[in-house]
C-alpha cells in the first residue's frame, strides 16, 4: 500500500483546548498503565518514555530534535522571560515542521514509518 500523507492536526481556540485536554487524559492513562505494568513511579515512566521518544525523533532528524528539545527547555524554564519564550516557541514550531517533513520523507521512501 502506498503512503498517503495525512493532514496535520492543528486546532485553534476552543478546539485546541479540547484537544489538549484529550491528549492529557490519554497520556495520564498511558502513564498509569505503563507505571503499573513496569512497577515504577509515574515520573520514572514519563522520563524514561521521553528519552525513548527523543531517540525515535533523533533517528528521523537529530538536529531538528535537538532544536525542538532546546526550545522546550526554554519554554519550561521559569527564569525565561517573555521574549525568550516567544523566540523559543518560534524555534519549536520550526523544528516540529522539520520533523514532520522528515516523517513524510521517510514514509514516501519506505511506505511505512520507521517506528
Amino acid at each position: 500500500m502506498s503512503y498517503q500523507k495525512k493532514p496535520l492536526f492543528r486546532p485553534l481556540g476552543q478546539e485546541q483546548q479540547d484537544a489538549r485536554s484529550l491528549f492529557h487524559q490519554v497520556l495520564l492513562a498511558a502513564t498509569e498503565t505503563g507505571a503499573k505494568t513496569i512497577g515504577c513511579t509515574g515520573a520514572s515512566f514519563v522520563t524514561s518514555s521521553m528519552g525513548i521518544w527523543m531517540q525515535e525523533l533523533a533517528e528521523l532528524d537529530g538536529r531538528s530534535t535537538a532544536k525542538f528539545l532546546s526550545a522546550l527547555s526554554v519554554l519550561a524554564d521559569p527564569k525565561s522571560n517573555h521574549n525568550q519564550k516567544v523566540v523559543a516557541e518560534k524555534k519549536r514550531r520550526s523544528a516540529v515542521e522539520q520533523l514532520l517533513e522528515a516523517v513524510d520523507l521517510d514514509m514516501q521512501t519506505t511506505g511505512e514509518p520507521k517506528h
